[in-house]
């Protein structure tokens, strides 16, 4: 175990937070935007929920394979916004909740989903590229699916409830590692690097990501401030 793959979980939960808090920014910056233009707010909520339809889809399809994986029967889902009570609802995935530890990992499946997709998108290569259509085409998708990577408080609270006990298991590896000879063949040595080499990835994408929703809340702040 080494402490660069301490130091890329570490880097990747600061980084998660980070994207939290400025999602929520910028969320609330679409929001009154197209407030300024529409005073109806149906209209206004179609409007967001249209902006960040690919990060729903990801996130609701994220939380559907993880109750099926986990065996946890799945009674509704809905990927696509609609009405509902006067107010657009983004999509829901209603499963039957057997314990208290499945459904922390349905509730941080959106999380990880996003992972998987970035990390994804490093091994294809696809950003950068020469192609300025495509370019953009990922960055407005990279932006949707990190802003859904939580949809609530709730989804935080869940990862929090991971965070220890995922350092838990790390710390315990690295103390024992010297005293179990299992850890010092190179097949776990090859997990390791196949970890640092996913977290390097997702690390990168999730700083673009910071930068993306930093970028947009600079602008937003000029035009949301114009009257």
């Amino acid at each position: 175990m080494t402490q660069t793959l301490f130091l890329l979980i570490a880097l990747l939960f600061i980084q998660a937070i980070t994207i939290f808090f400025l999602s929520r920014k910028n969320f609330n910056n679409f929001f009154y935007f197209f407030r300024k233009f529409f005073h109806n707010e149906n209209t206004v909520y179609a409007l967001v929920s249209l902006v960040f339809l690919p990060g729903t889809i990801i996130h609701e399809l994220s939380h559907f394979f993880a109750a099926m994986i986990l065996f946890l029967p799945v009674k509704d889902i809905q990927i696509f916004p609609k009405f509902e009570d006067g107010q657009i609802k983004l999509g829901h995935v209603l499963y039957v909740k057997k314990d208290f530890l499945r459904g922390i990992l349905v509730g941080v499946a959106p999380f990880f989903g996003a992972l998987f997709l970035f990390f994804g998108l490093s091994f294809f290569n696809l950003f950068p590229n020469k192609n300025l259509g495509l370019n953009i085409a990922l960055i407005y998708l990279i932006f949707t699916v990190s802003s859904l990577m939580f949809s609530s408080k709730q989804d935080l609270v869940d990862i929090g409830y991971l965070i220890p006990f995922i350092l838990f298991l790390l710390i315990i590896v690295y103390i024992f590692q010297p005293f179990i000879p299992s850890f010092n063949l190179p097949y776990f040595k090859n997990i390791i690097a196949g970890l640092e080499f996913f977290l390097t990835n997702v690390n990168y994408y999730l700083f673009l990501s910071i930068l993306i929703h930093l970028f947009l809340i600079t602008i937003f702040s000029f035009v949301n401030r114009k009257k």
